[in-house]
């Protein structure tokens, strides 16, 4: 239990105010050394203790993959990000559309760390100037456009009182994003702005004035983008028109393509993750067990392996840091996830082939 005690410096920083999203920009988490048995042995229990809470506290949050989510995002962000550099107003930008658990948060975090680290090789001097690279805000349930400005307000370090209308909030946001230099923001939660009818048509005219006033390019995330009421109507289709959007999806094994990436995704997690006697192109064997687990989601797949390794290094019931199916048994997932899988394994004890071997055709691969 004590390996699950952090100090503070190990606590993740909210990415919900300007402080705590620039600290967890430039935050890296370095992959611990794998030790020898003799050399974890001839540890002491302190030290030994310290040495699995580091490689918890990266399995937790250290490991970055980069999955085909995150490769096209990069590609359609640097898109937008060159389509915008003569632009004046209409900004473009990048809708991450997909289920809760495709990683839209964590393909966001991504594409901010890229954005933040090209701008610190350039100006690596802009915190006295006053500069704020990156803004990352969440969009509340049921939002208007004054709680949407608020948010803003309330990242950026703004006062607000309860007198102050939507315009005079969103103003003073406009202009300190403006002079702050801003070049990336992300707004997540998206689906949030239909929480109600009430107030949604202001809310998009406040994120499509943001887009004319602020010379920054935007990224939303949220889900059931393309099929609900925020997109349709005249007002919708105004702000879909500024966006590229991305339709992250789960994994298909009847695609080919997907099958070689999912087989490629197990194998880039395997090599990352901190567990000292896991033989690499092992976890291979499990793809199938794997898929059924998470029903083919990336995000869902990073949660049972990540969360599989913890117990191995925690748990001293453990004496080989191995994954198998009994260890991730018990790590639980989203409902989603495990329904599905309670429904798949009823049918595979009735021996349905097609349940058997759902990656079949990639022995080779």
């Amino acid at each position: 239990m004590s390996t699950l005690l952090f100090h503070n410096a190990d606590r993740p920083t909210s990415l919900h105010d300007r402080d705590g999203l620039t600290a967890f920009l430039g935050r890296r988490i370095p992959r611990p050394d794998m030790l020898s048995e003799t050399d974890y042995a001839a540890q002491s229990d302190t030290a030994r203790t310290e040495y699995d809470r580091s490689r918890i506290v990266y399995a937790s949050g250290g490991i970055v993959i980069a999955t085909p989510h995150v490769t096209d995002a990069t590609r359609l962000l640097t898109q937008a990000f060159a389509v915008n550099v003569g632009r004046n107003s209409g900004h473009a930008g990048l809708m991450l559309n997909g289920d809760s658990t495709v990683g839209k948060t964590e393909t966001a975090k991504t594409l901010m760390r890229t954005v933040f680290s090209q701008y610190t090789r350039m100006f690596p001097d802009y915190q006295e100037h006053g500069r704020l690279p990156i803004v990352y805000v969440s969009v509340p349930a049921a939002s208007t456009g004054k709680l949407l400005m608020k948010t803003f307000a309330d990242f950026l370090g703004l006062p607000v009182t309860g007198r102050e209308s939507m315009g005079e909030i969103r103003s003073r946001v406009v202009q300190a994003l403006v002079a702050a230099g801003t070049q990336l923001i992300v707004v997540d939660e998206l689906q949030n702005l239909v929480g109600r009818s009430v107030g949604l048509g202001e809310s998009v005219d406040v994120l499509k004035n943001l887009h004319n006033e602020v010379p920054a390019t935007f990224v939303y995330a949220g889900f059931g983008l393309t099929n609900g009421d925020l997109l349709s109507g005249p007002k919708g289709q105004q702000l879909r028109g500024r966006f590229t959007i991305l339709d992250m999806e789960r994994l298909n094994l009847g695609d080919i393509t997907d099958r070689k990436t999912w087989t490629g995704l197990i194998a880039a997690f395997e090599k990352k993750l901190p567990l000292r006697h896991q033989e690499t192109g092992t976890l291979r064997e499990l793809r199938d067990y794997l898929y059924l687990r998470t029903s083919g989601s990336i995000g869902s797949l990073a949660k049972l392996l990540t969360g599989a390794t913890i117990e191995l290094i925690s748990n001293p019931k453990y004496t080989q840091e191995r994954l198998t199916e009994e260890v991730m048994d018990t790590v639980k997932l989203d409902q989603f996830a495990e329904e599905n899988y309670k429904i798949k394994r009823a049918a595979l004890s009735k021996g349905s082939k097609a349940l058997r071997y759902p990656m079949s055709g990639l022995v080779s691969a």
